[in-house]
């Protein structure tokens, strides 16, 4: 058994595959080590009861970057893509707003609750249009540092400055998509609330803000910047990982799983290697981490090899998590109130979004402000094998249902005493809104935080592996000094969603910690 490598990638998470594939078709001799028995971290295909998958954490394909699906051929190693071709608003009053690829029939959707408002729709996204495209620039960016005074980043912040001289005015709009909550900043184009409540939906997701704080807004541009739209990978999102660690290994990348990392290996302030729980070492020339920087830094490494500085930094890094995800095997896919294929254009919703109103909404996290969960959860329930036939049996189907809000600690009682309280409120929110709903399940994965916590080993059991708010993203991702990938460790580099550009399934860490790892690697030209 080979124990020594160029690299070798903590965590299997698509990231850390993502990272580890790049360096393997590089020509580094690679090796994965991933603690669970199933590759991919929270991008990961279960089955949840016998015949049924889910997409058990993770479950949207649409950040997934083109260019890492081109450059290590996805779609020849078996990633296919699946559009969601609608998406379900249900209201209160048996109604609903349903947005599909026919923009068209989207205006005369909105039209229904405001004239004004169909005829502002496109001039909104129009506006956003530039913030979206310079965060979409930014994210293959690897993030300055401007406290470094030297020749080279003042050569990087200057370009960067250059390259978007030429927005003008528009600087100030995203000035407020950055600053402004997502309800004030939706209002000032919307008149009404329904409109307000489907884009402040949007801020709710993955976020430990509600609509009406300050900052919330830019969450709404953090699931429009994917550009692959809304969408499914055909077999669930491990078919991703699965895909991604098939074009590494055909460049002789090595993965093994049931591989619980105890320690990295320092040596003269360098990282040397890995040890196992198991007591197997692994040699290397550098290591990278895709776990989350608190366990990285916090649990794999001696503290007296850290600078005091960075770990009070990390330690104000917020990564608590808010969101449940329980994922349904039903006899029958959800029946909402109001819902008409006629004046929808579809059969039947494939994704909804439960939150009706930007009150709704609000209250939600009002909840959780004070230690509490809601007792009026906003949810998003998605159902995969209404457009793809592998996920359950024939005439059955998986559900997903994720939203919020269940805080990572409750005030006065635990997640042991309240689980299946929460769970049920959940439920008894979907039979309001899709009655029958309870009558349809067949079996049951829920998790709350701690779940997701334990599970993954993810602090927190934050799904973007902590807050994407403007003071934890970009240069202070995930402390300020180290956003470059590199850190205070010699040969120790990040690629995970600690680093820039933070969660979702996009694999841009791991893209770009392996591009930094390279140009250190041409450097030193190891023998």
């Amino acid at each position: 058994m080979q124990t020594r490598y160029d690299a070798i990638v903590i965590g299997g998470g698509h990231n850390g595959l993502t990272c580890g594939a790049y360096l393997s078709k590089a020509g580094l001799r690679t090796l994965i080590l991933e603690r669970r028995h199933i590759i991919g971290g929270a991008a990961v295909t279960e089955e949840i009861h016998p015949g049924f998958k889910a997409s058990r954490f993770s479950y949207i394909m649409g950040h997934l970057h083109p260019k890492v699906i081109a450059e290590l051929e996805l779609g020849r190693f078996g990633l296919e893509h699946l559009k969601v071709p609608d998406v379900v608003y249900p209201l209160y009053g048996d109604d609903c707003i349903t947005f599909t690829s026919d923009q068209k029939r989207n205006l005369e959707q909105i039209a229904r609750f405001s004239k004004h408002d169909a005829q502002v729709y496109p001039d909104f996204f129009a506006a956003m249009t530039v913030a979206i495209r310079i965060m979409r620039e930014l994210l293959l960016q690897t993030p300055i540092d401007p406290a470094k005074r030297n020749w080279s980043t003042a050569k990087e912040g200057l370009r960067l400055l250059w390259r978007y001289r030429k927005i003008g005015d528009q600087f100030y709009r995203l000035m407020d998509a950055l600053t402004m909550s997502a309800y004030d900043y939706v209002a000032e184009w919307f008149e009404s609330d329904v409109v307000r409540a489907v884009l402040c939906y949007w801020a709710t997701i993955g976020a430990d803000t509600s609509p009406r704080s300050g900052g919330s807004a830019y969450t709404i541009l953090f699931h429009l910047v994917g550009e692959n739209g809304m969408g499914f990978a055909r077999g669930g999102m491990g078919a991703i990982s699965q895909a991604i660690a098939r074009s590494g290994q055909q460049h002789g990348m090595e993965v093994k799983t049931n591989s619980p990392i105890a320690e990295i290996i320092i040596n003269n302030g360098r990282a040397e290697g890995v040890r196992l729980e198991n007591g197997d070492e692994y040699r290397s020339r550098l290591v990278v981490s895709n776990v989350a920087a608190q366990i990285t830094f916090g649990d794999f490494i001696d503290p007296k090899e850290l600078p005091s500085t960075f770990m009070e930094h990390l330690g104000r890094f917020r990564a608590k998590g808010n969101a449940f995800k329980i994922n349904l095997a039903v006899d029958r896919p959800p029946q909402y109130r109001g819902f008409d294929p006629d004046v929808a254009g579809v059969e039947l919703p494939t994704y909804a979004h439960i939150g009706p109103t930007t009150d709704y909404l609000e209250r939600a996290f009002d909840d959780a402000k004070y230690g509490g969960y809601s007792k009026h959860p906003f949810i998003s329930p998605i159902t995969p094998s209404l457009i793809d036939d592998s996920l359950a049996p024939p005439g059955k189907h998986v559900v997903t249902l994720c939203g919020g809000v269940s805080p990572y600690e409750l005030k006065g009682t635990s997640w042991e005493e309240e689980k299946d309280k929460f769970v049920q409120i959940v439920l008894n929110t979907m039979d309001e809104f899709a009655p029958g709903f309870s009558d349809s399940i067949i079996a049951m994965d829920a998790m709350v935080p701690p779940d997701i916590e334990r599970i993954l080993n993810m602090p927190g059991g934050h799904q973007l592996h902590g807050d994407c708010a403007v003071d934890q993203l970009f240069m202070m991702r995930p402390v300020p000094g180290y956003a470059d990938y590199r850190s205070p460790i010699r040969h120790l580099y990040q690629c995970g969603a600690s680093t820039h550009p933070g969660g979702a399934v996009s694999a841009v860490p791991g893209h770009n910690a392996a591009r930094e790892i390279l140009k250190d690697w041409k450097r030193r030209k190891p023998r």
